[in-house]
């Protein structure tokens, strides 16, 4: 199962390198643009010298951007990998499926939260490091591939067949672990590749012009950051192609 995980997000992923990139690029466009004006409007002040309302306003810009952004990429890449729909040239969309997938991610990132708050809870009242440490691990054991199960509601949405967290966790029995390591496997060596290349470049400082260094930086961070996110999506695609395959197919072993 984990093999089929890592070849079918791999494949969707490097097979179609152009329709990522039509998925992506224009929203990865508009936050370097975002992201430049914020630099001009604030002179390049950090967040200790910056007026606190006009660091919140920005806060709340940057953060409806990321839900939209996420939504918008992460709907039209499952809609490709399930339906075999392709975006247009430029893919800004944000409409009514988008919003849905929006409420579910916050759903999920609400339970997210109050896994953390739990261990919290249990840290100020226990008071007892080494009790806290292991309750958090164990928590984790349980939460990871719980909350991967669960994310099946996420591309379940954005082809229009939505389902509940229980249907989730109850057709992708098997899925949580493989989908985490599968996650782990594909974006890890592009991780260590963007901090290699950092330090590569950074090294060269002394014979690049600071400009160009930048540059560099940037564009190499963007496509590590394009193939890095789609490929994490590509693992959900792929997990809930497999949870539905196996739910309606009467052999246990396609499961396997």
């Amino acid at each position: 199962m984990l093999k089929r995980l890592l070849g079918d997000s791999v494949s969707l992923v490097f097979g179609n390198l152009e329709t990522v990139f039509k998925v992506c690029g224009s929203w990865f466009i508009l936050q370097f643009a975002l992201m430049m004006l914020i630099r001009l409007a604030t002179g390049g002040a950090d967040s200790q010298s910056a007026d606190p309302g006009a660091m919140v306003l920005l806060s709340l810009v940057m953060l409806m951007f990321a839900l939209a952004s996420s939504a918008s990429i992460g709907v039209a890449w499952h809609r490709f990998g399930l339906l075999g729909e392709t975006p247009g040239l430029i893919h800004l969309r944000v409409g009514g499926v988008e919003l849905k997938f929006i409420l579910k991610s916050l759903l999920l990132a609400l339970i997210f939260v109050c896994v953390w708050l739990l261990v919290g809870f249990v840290q100020v009242a226990i008071g007892v490091p080494v009790v806290t440490g292991v309750f958090a691990v164990l928590l984790l054991i349980f939460a990871i591939p719980t909350f991967l199960r669960l994310s099946l509601i996420l591309p379940a949405t954005a082809v229009e067949k939505p389902i509940s967290l229980g249907e989730a966790y109850a057709i992708s029995e098997g899925l949580g672990w493989r989908m985490f390591f599968a996650s782990l496997i594909l974006s890890l060596p592009f991780v260590l590749a963007g901090i290699l290349f950092q330090y590569l470049l950074q090294g060269m400082a002394g014979s690049l012009p600071i400009i160009l260094l930048q540059f560099k930086l940037m564009l190499l961070n963007v496509l590590l950051q394009i193939i890095v996110t789609v490929l994490g999506i590509s693992v959900l695609t792929a997990g809930y192609r497999m949870a539905m395959e196996a739910h309606s197919s009467p052999d246990p072993s396609v499961f396997q």
